[in-house]
């Protein structure tokens, strides 16, 4: 896949052909659940985490991927490390369900991250 850099104006769907954005670039500073993106019977989604900025006394930041059949759906199916830094995280993961979403939990003292959320449909 070739590397875009992105602005943040722009929704991420725009920024990275065949990614659909389930969260846009946007500062978050409290865990949040995000939106169900549907993703039909695929068989593997590539999801992508991109983290633009961070701040805070020992910011950390974890995203897991949840699927199901409904919406909203509740399994998780796949968790990156704890995040602290910058940077652009991707991740295969074997789904047969219909749904996706991202859930974050974000910690630290002060902690602020500013990413988006895409996967593959």
């Amino acid at each position: 896949m070739e590397e875009t850099s992105m602005n943040t104006e722009m929704s991420t769907a725009d920024t990275f052909p065949g990614f659909l954005g389930i969260k846009d670039a946007g500062v978050e500073a409290a865990s949040t659940n995000g939106p169900t993106q549907t993703v039909g019977l695929s068989g593997i989604t590539a999801v992508m985490l991109k983290v633009t900025a961070v701040s805070g006394i020992s910011p950390m930041l974890e995203v897991t991927i949840q699927d199901g059949d409904n919406d909203p759906p509740t399994t998780n199916r796949w968790a990156w490390p704890q995040i602290s830094a910058i940077g652009e995280y991707k991740a295969f993961l074997r789904t047969s369900k219909n749904y996706v979403r991202y859930v974050s939990t974000i910690d630290g003292i002060n902690p602020s991250f500013t990413y988006s959320v895409m996967v593959t449909a």
